[in-house]
């Protein structure tokens, strides 16, 4: 009861701490290596470190992964839920933007998308499909709502630049977060998910932020 009552306290500290963290991280050290720290903070302490405190270590981590369905035994909606995502970073961003892409740009959205798609899908689906099975209230919608919030800290920086700024943002990534919920509630296990979201954000190209700076 104890972890339950904390992996639902877990989110709402994140965004508060995260906010500010952002904010000051950002003063403190500038942009954009403020905002790394930032994300490197939400990354290591409460997508890996907390994760593993909520589901009492390693093993069951890594078990959130089993079990691994091939792709061929896969739904159509399972299907639907994990690949729609991926076609709005590649027709908006990542063919628009790939011919002005070096190769250092490419291998840090791709290291940017493995570390984004592993570490939230644990925290985000793992922890709450783990502790609340069955309970669609709180292993789905409860940390969908609360992950699309979290997109609010970072953008206390820099703000999405796309029609509706950070409120369709927000809107976006919960939704994001209510497909991945279904996929994993679907196969049982957040692997298909992860993958998904890993292919995701490396079609971002976050490489193109940090660039520039680590370059020099």
């Amino acid at each position: 009861m104890l972890r339950k009552g904390l992996a639902l306290l877990v989110p709402i500290v994140l965004l508060g701490s995260m906010y500010w963290l952002f904010q000051a991280l950002t003063h403190r050290y500038g942009y954009p290596l403020g905002y790394l720290l930032g994300f490197a903070s939400y990354w290591l302490f409460w997508c890996t470190f907390v994760p593993f405190l909520l589901l009492g270590g390693t093993k069951t981590i890594i078990s959130l992964f089993h079990p691994f369905p091939a792709f061929s035994d896969l739904t159509w909606k399972t299907h639907l839920a994990l690949w729609w995502p991926v076609c709005f970073p590649l027709f908006f961003i990542f063919i628009p933007r790939v011919m002005k892409a070096s190769l250092p740009v490419l291998a840090i959205s791709l290291l940017l998308g493995i570390i984004i798609g592993l570490t939230e899908e644990i925290l985000w689906r793992g922890v709450y499909m783990s502790l609340f099975p069955g309970n669609v209230w709180l292993n789905l919608i409860y940390p969908s709502i609360m992950f699309g919030l979290w997109h609010l800290a970072p953008q206390s920086v820099v703000v999405n630049r796309m029609p509706g700024g950070a409120f369709s943002f927000v809107l976006y990534a919960t939704l994001l977060g209510v497909t991945y919920a279904i996929s994993v509630n679907q196969t049982k296990s957040i692997a298909w998910g992860t993958i998904s979201h890993i292919i995701h954000d490396t079609l971002g190209l976050g490489g193109f932020v940090y660039i520039t700076w680590l370059m020099k």
